[in-house]
């Protein structure tokens, strides 16, 4: 949907409004009830190792700021603008800074720069280092989605499906692409996958392509799924996570769409699957993990495609993007519960609310812990226990 820059109350509006389509969406006839959460005996054991306030999180509009985890530092930004710096054995704030900005889209960074977005629609390169602000630019719409730099470029896609590349140093815009979007999709944009030499990006009309760095060129193009139905809400094919890279083997899926592998260097489709996601799926163990729109855990053989097992334990929670964890696989619902799974055969492992506003983002990993970023703007450290020999519990 092509949206003109409005002011900042207005932006979120529309926001609010499309996550309540998305919601009506998932059921022509009825919004589907959540599954009750069955009690069950914990076979691991999540320890909280430490939590610490960064602010006040997303303000209740489900965005998803995702911190970033660089040297032994966690980096995150809320939505009025607090960025924190606290480090990751301990969780001990090392410095933070004001912006007094609304910020829609999570951090990206390299090695000397910080970046993110704002409800104004504009893009702002910080000092990694010190918090100062370097350079900001205006873009084409409001971003959502986290800004991706490979040190030199920086990628940034938009709700009115344009994808930008601006120079790191100074933020001059290099080039930029066009897309022709639908009536109607989801509120969320996909988030760039980048390398030296390519971008990988998503699209609300359902279509993936491969961009040359240099002139934005794209040379390949695949479909992650053809809107069919009446209405707009049912011919709705949007792939709002980012695509995964594991080798040559790219991973990717699209809401009412399907999930694929693809070759990364020609496009060229290796299988698919129809699935439906508006998630980032994860890769371990020779396999592909996906959480569907309607709830379900499923697990696929990397190679194949083939379903190996499917956990349907969390119908209609509105589970967000899997992270594999030692021999688990985590997921967070929309109440705040960490699910946590066993890769071998889906088995509920453990379950632990870190806090009861919900998760925002993709669940980060550094070693053996995992940071859980809280929408009431904490961030939490969890370490696994195993509770038997992790031969009970693993090998079946």
């Amino acid at each position: 949907m092509m949206l003109k820059l409005v002011n900042a109350k207005t932006i979120q509006s529309i926001v609010l409004c499309l996550s309540l389509i998305f919601l009506l969406s998932c059921s022509t006839e009825k919004v589907n009830e959540p599954t009750e959460l069955e009690k069950f005996k914990d076979k691991v054991s999540l320890k909280r190792l430490w939590k610490t306030s960064v602010g006040t999180g997303d303000d209740s509009l489900m965005l998803q700021l995702t911190p970033v985890l660089i040297d032994g530092h966690i980096y995150t930004i809320d939505i009025e603008g607090s960025l924190h710096v606290i480090e990751s054995g301990q969780g001990k704030t090392l410095w933070s800074r004001e912006y007094d900005e609304r910020v829609s889209g999570g951090l990206g960074f390299d090695d000397k720069h910080l970046y993110y977005t704002t409800f104004q629609g504009q893009v702002v390169g910080i000092d990694r280092h010190n918090g100062d602000e370097l350079w900001r630019q205006t873009l084409t719409s409001e971003a959502v989605a986290a800004p991706v730099s490979n040190g030199k470029l920086l990628m940034v896609q938009t709700i009115d499906g344009s994808l930008t590349a601006f120079d790191t140093v100074d933020g001059a815009k290099v080039w930029q692409h066009d897309s022709l979007g639908p009536i109607l999709s989801l509120r969320g944009t996909a988030t760039p996958l980048v390398s030296l030499k390519y971008t990988i990006t998503s699209f609300a009309n359902g279509e993936m392509s491969a961009f040359d760095n240099q002139n934005g060129a794209p040379f390949w193009k695949a479909t992650l799924g053809l809107p069919q139905g009446r209405t707009e809400l049912e011919r709705l094919v949007d792939p709002d996570g980012q695509a995964t890279l594991d080798g040559d083997r790219l991973y990717a899926a699209a809401y009412q769409g399907k999930l694929v592998s693809l070759d990364v260097t020609t496009g060229q489709e290796i299988w698919s699957k129809e699935l439906s996601s508006f998630n980032r799926v994860a890769v371990g163990f020779s396999t592909v993990f996906v959480t569907t729109a309607n709830g379900d855990v499923v697990a696929l053989n990397q190679a194949t495609g083939s379903e190996l097992w499917r956990n349907e334990a969390l119908k209609y929670r509105r589970l967000s993007s899997p992270t594999v964890f030692g021999q688990t696989v985590i997921t967070a619902d929309f109440e705040g519960y960490l699910h946590v799974l066993s890769v071998s055969d889906g088995e509920m492992l453990a379950r632990k609310l870190p806090d009861s506003e919900g998760v925002m983002g993709n669940i980060l990993v550094s070693g053996d812990i995992i940071y859980v970023y809280a929408r009431s703007g904490d961030i939490v450290a969890y370490k696994i226990y195993p509770r038997f020999q992790l031969s009970e519990v693993f090998t079946k």
